[in-house]
């Protein structure tokens, strides 16, 4: 194996390590925000972070192999029911969050560092010829997407006093958590190599 190539996987393997530390701090910094405010859009949050904290480590220890498997998907899969039922829950109740900027601080920083670990793994994608490492890509650019719903989310309960958005965040976040986990149930063991 050439140097460049070794040195493209430890790359990788950084990554994915760098990656699950970030997830990790997502999920520490929503279980200690809805703890004080009965959040369900920061747990939701929460919950697909601890999942992905766990997709990160499997990749970092399979950089060459596949990292899809099923206990990363029925994670997903799990996660998005508890999401919906903490959604469902608090808007049936008509029960409201306590708003708290500290999930805007949350969302907001999640923005932006996101995008950027994306954009270098989907590097690293291409110069390893990886469909795996794409694969990976291609999900943690789609955690930003949850990032604009918790930051819309918050803001529409700290910002404008709408408590109903918070719960309506959550239940906005759980199809696209339950489709992680379909896809890569149906993608599971598919091996290409990616060209550009």
């Amino acid at each position: 194996m050439s140097d460049d190539r070794q040195t493209w996987i430890r790359h990788s393997f950084y990554l994915a390590l760098f990656t699950a530390f970030f997830h990790s701090l997502q999920f520490t910094a929503s279980l200690a925000l809805w703890m004080r405010t009965k959040s369900p859009a920061i747990m939701s949050f929460g919950l697909d972070a601890f999942v992905s904290v766990v997709a990160a480590l499997v990749l970092a220890n399979r950089i060459q192999r596949e990292w899809r498997n099923r206990f990363v998907a029925y994670g997903y899969m799990a996660a998005s029911a508890v999401v919906f039922y903490l959604g469902a829950s608090m808007l049936w109740n008509r029960q409201r969050p306590v708003p708290s900027v500290l999930n805007l601080v949350v969302a907001a920083v999640s923005m932006l560092v996101i995008p950027i670990i994306g954009s270098y793994m989907k590097v690293l994608a291409v110069e390893l010829r990886s469909q795996a490492l794409k694969s990976a890509a291609i999900f943690t650019f789609g955690n930003s997407y949850l990032s604009m719903v918790l930051l819309i989310a918050s803001l529409l309960n700290y910002g404008m006093n709408l408590g109903w958005g918070d719960p309506l965040g959550a239940l906005v976040m759980f199809p696209f958590m339950a489709q992680k986990g379909i896809q890569i149930l149906l993608e599971e063991g598919k091996h290409e190599y990616v060209e550009d």
